[in-house]
């Protein structure tokens, strides 16, 4: 399977990459150093669990952001870089179909996310894991004592939380999606074009609801709505991967297994999409 080389080629690159690395050490030490934080901040009058629920937020939020920094740098890069070396010219030179190198360039993708986010996950897991044996173990704050409400934060407190896996996963399907659809940029625009045009999807892909919101009010014209339905069709919902306040405290709402499998399915149809999308536009490129 030529593809499959190509993935793993375009993995091995990507790792290499100083700008990749440096995103991956400063979202782990600053995981790392966010029980610290947390210690120290005025939110930790709530309590030992304050302490947890705000270093499981923070968490979640610097590896969200550092996948979508790693998305948007690898991909803008993708198709461009091979161009820029004139390397496509000795891949396609040989019995490789365009369609394989494409999709190579996407599962590499995928690989360079999962390898950054599985890394920054497995430290966030450990850390909250570990904080939390701390707390079970009588390690609540000073300030938690003082206000005394160690002792109902400590009983509550689960060692290994499972809705923190299924945050990681859910930053990783968006990630995904959001890498797909830049490379699929990347095969028809240049690189600082595709930069704009990949945060800009993914910041009315975050506001999703508020444009569905917007296409439903009567008072818009016609062709304010039918603008607003054509966004809301075609722009992914990144805010269905976004439901950190959801994790933190579940309720009736709460993600459970088959919503984290929903949003998989989800991701794929799209993140398929983009790829023939981008084997289409690649088959008819002059390189």
């Amino acid at each position: 399977m030529i593809y499959w080389i190509i993935a793993k080629t375009t993995f091995a690159d990507a790792i290499r990459q100083k700008v990749l690395q440096i995103f991956m050490v400063v979202a782990i030490a600053l995981i790392i150093m966010s029980i610290a934080f947390a210690q120290t901040l005025t939110f930790s009058t709530q309590g030992s669990g304050g302490d947890l629920s705000l270093v499981k937020s923070f968490g979640l939020g610097m590896i969200t952001i550092a996948g979508i920094l790693i998305a948007v740098m690898n991909g803008v890069y993708m198709v461009p870089r091979e161009i820029e070396r004139k390397t496509i010219y000795t891949i396609l030179s040989k019995p490789v179909n365009r369609w394989e190198f494409v999709v190579g360039k996407m599962l590499g993708s995928w690989l360079t996310l999962g390898a950054a986010i599985g890394l920054m996950g497995i430290v966030f897991l450990a850390v909250i894991t570990v904080k939390a044996m701390g707390m079970q173990g009588g390690g609540a704050s000073a300030t938690a004592i003082a206000a005394g409400l160690a002792e109902a934060s400590t009983s509550q407190v689960q060692i290994f939380d499972l809705n923190m896996l299924y945050g990681v996963i859910l930053a990783y399907l968006q990630v995904v999606l959001l890498s797909s659809i830049i490379i699929m940029f990347s095969t028809f625009l240049t690189p600082t074009v595709n930069f704009f045009m990949g945060v800009a999807v993914y910041i009315v892909g975050s506001l999703i609801t508020i444009i569905e919101t917007l296409k439903n009010s009567p008072e818009l014209g016609r062709f304010s709505q039918m603008l607003y339905e054509f966004v809301y069709a075609i722009i992914p919902n990144f805010d269905k991967f976004n439901v950190t306040n959801t994790l933190l405290h579940p309720g009736d709402a709460a993600v459970d297994i088959t919503y984290v499998l929903l949003c998989l399915a989800y991701a794929l149809f799209y993140s398929l999409i983009a790829t023939l999308i981008a084997v289409i536009v690649f088959q008819n490129k002059e390189v």
